[in-house]
């Protein structure tokens, strides 16, 4: 089967090395748009390709990492 992708939205690198990039895909054989993470390691051609893409700008500019926040817990008075 060769994916074809449609569009694609959104990207933002998901960790601090650069190494993987999440975004919206609209892929031709699904009915709706899917997130998705890219990496340079993937298994799939169209995983590489498309992280690839990412990196040259073809689908916009990156948005950067922001590492998650964890909540401070009070521990009882």
């Amino acid at each position: 089967m060769i994916i074809v992708i449609e569009s694609v939205s959104n990207p933002v690198y998901c960790n601090a090395e650069g190494t993987a990039i999440n975004c919206t895909v609209k892929f031709q054989h699904l009915p709706e748009p899917v997130e998705f993470s890219a990496t340079s390691y993937d298994i799939e051609a169209h995983g590489v390709q498309l992280y690839n893409s990412l990196l040259a700008g073809e689908f916009g500019s990156i948005a950067p990492y922001v590492p998650p926040t964890i909540p401070v817990v009070e521990v009882g008075a």
